[in-house]
C-alpha cells in the first residue's frame, strides 16, 4: 500500500508549483491558477514548504501528487455548506489512475495523495444521513423561469407557515400575486434560507422574469399540477404544500460538480446541488441548458451519487465528447424498468423506487 504524502499550498503559489512542475498543464488542472509572476520568491516559498529544493526541484515524495494535479484529465468537486462549518473538496483524476484530494482549509490548499475519497465520503454519510427513505416524494420538470416562480411560492407558503407556527396557530394554503412572487425573487442573493434565493443564485438573476410574463409562467405551472389559480392569485397544489412542510428551514446545500477537459481546451461539466432540511427532506437540483429537473432525494442517494463521481473513472469517459459541439454518448438519458423515473449516469440504484439498475 503506498504511503500518503500530504502538503498545504497557499493559492497564489499554485501557479508556481505549475511552472516547476515540469509537465503540460491540462485544462482542469488546478495549477493554472493564478499567474506565477515571480517565480524565484514563489520557489523559495515552496522550498520553505518543503514543496521543493532550493534549486526549483520537487521534493521526491511530492512527485507524484505535482504530476497528478499537472496533467489530471478531470475532476469532481464536493462542497457542502453546513450549521457549523463549508466543507470543499476537490479529486483530480491522473492520466496514469492517480488521484489527488485538495481540501479547502480556511483559504489553504491541503492536497493529500493518494486521494483520502474514501474518508470524504464517510465525512458525508456521517454529516447527511445514509437513509434511503424520503418522507415527502416530489419531482417536476421545468424552465429556469418556471423555476423561479415556483420557488418563490414555495417561499411565500412557507414564510406563512412560519408565521402562523410562532404564533401558535394553523397555518392554510397562501393565495399569492404576481407582484408578491416577484418581490420574494428579489431577496438577497446569498441569503440561503431561501429557496428562491439559492435558486436565483443558481441560475443567476438574470433568469429572473418580467412582470408581464409572470402570469403565463404561472399559467403553465398550473398545467403541470403544480399550482391552483384562484381570484385571489395562485396556490400550491398538494405537492407544492409538503414540499414547502418538508423544507421550512433548510439546514445544508451540497453542490457535486465534474468535469472533463478535452482536446480543445475546453472542459465538460455534470453535476447536481441538493438542499438538505433533514435527513429525510433532501431536493437535488439538476439543470442543463434550459432545463431544471427537481426530485425529493434520499440521503443515500446523494451518498452513492458522490461515491460513484468520486470513484468510478467511467464517469470521466461519459463527458467525453464525440465531435465538437455534440453530446457526450454516456449523458443519454436512462429510466427505471421499474417505476420509469430517470436514472442518471453511473448508479447502481432508482433514486425514486430503489430498484437495481443493470
Amino acid at each position: 500500500m503506498t504511503d500518503q504524502v500530504q502538503f498545504t499550498i497557499t493559492p497564489d503559489l499554485l501557479a508556481v508549483l505549475g511552472t516547476i512542475s515540469g509537465k503540460p498543464l491540462s485544462p482542469v488542472s488546478p495549477l493554472r491558477y493564478g499567474t506565477a509572476t515571480d517565480t524565484a520568491a514563489g520557489t523559495g516559498q515552496l522550498a520553505a514548504l518543503g514543496i521543493c529544493n532550493a534549486d526549483g526541484t520537487v521534493a521526491a515524495d511530492k512527485k507524484a501528487a505535482v504530476s497528478t494535479l499537472a496533467q489530471a484529465e478531470g475532476f469532481t468537486r464536493i462542497y457542502l455548506t453546513t450549521p457549523s462549518r463549508v466543507i470543499e473538496y476537490i479529486a483530480y483524476f491522473g492520466p496514469d489512475g492517480t488521484v489527488a484530494g485538495v481540501t479547502n482549509d480556511g483559504g489553504m490548499q491541503v492536497v493529500t495523495f493518494p486521494a483520502p475519497n474514501d474518508a470524504m465520503l464517510e465525512l458525508i454519510r456521517q454529516t447527511i444521513g445514509f437513509s434511503r427513505f424520503r418522507s415527502a416524494p416530489f419531482a417536476a420538470r421545468l424552465s429556469p423561469a418556471e423555476t423561479l416562480v415556483f420557488s418563490a411560492i414555495v417561499d411565500l407558503q412557507r414564510r406563512e407557515m412560519l408565521r402562523k407556527f410562532a404564533d401558535g396557530n394553523p397555518a392554510g394554503r397562501l393565495a399569492v400575486s404576481g407582484n408578491e412572487i416577484l418581490a420574494m425573487l428579489k431577496t438577497r442573493p446569498g441569503t440561503i434560507q431561501w429557496l428562491s434565493g439559492a435558486f436565483v443564485d443558481l441560475l443567476s438573476q438574470k433568469r429572473i422574469p418580467k412582470p408581464a410574463a409572470v402570469d403565463g409562467i404561472v399559467a403553465s405551472l398550473a398545467s403541470k399540477g403544480l399550482v391552483t389559480t384562484s381570484g385571489e392569485g395562485c396556490l400550491l397544489a398538494d405537492e407544492g404544500v409538503l414540499l414547502a412542510r418538508t423544507h421550512l428551514i433548510p439546514s445544508m446545500y451540497l453542490t457535486l460538480t465534474t468535469g472533463k477537459g478535452q482536446p480543445s481546451g475546453k472542459t465538460n461539466v455534470t453535476g447536481f446541488s441538493c438542499i438538505i432540511s433533514g435527513v429525510h427532506d433532501l431536493l437535488s437540483i439538476d439543470h442543463h441548458a434550459d432545463e431544471v429537473e427537481l426530485e425529493s432525494v434520499s440521503s443515500a442517494f446523494v451518498a452513492e451519487y458522490a461515491k460513484t463521481f468520486l470513484n468510478d473513472r467511467a464517469v470521466l469517459s461519459a463527458l467525453d465528447t464525440e465531435s465538437p459541439g455534440a453530446p457526450a454518448g454516456g449523458n443519454e438519458r436512462r429510466f427505471c424498468p421499474q417505476c420509469g423515473g430517470t436514472v442518471r449516469p453511473g448508479l447502481k440504484f432508482c433514486s425514486s423506487c430503489g430498484a437495481k439498475i443493470s
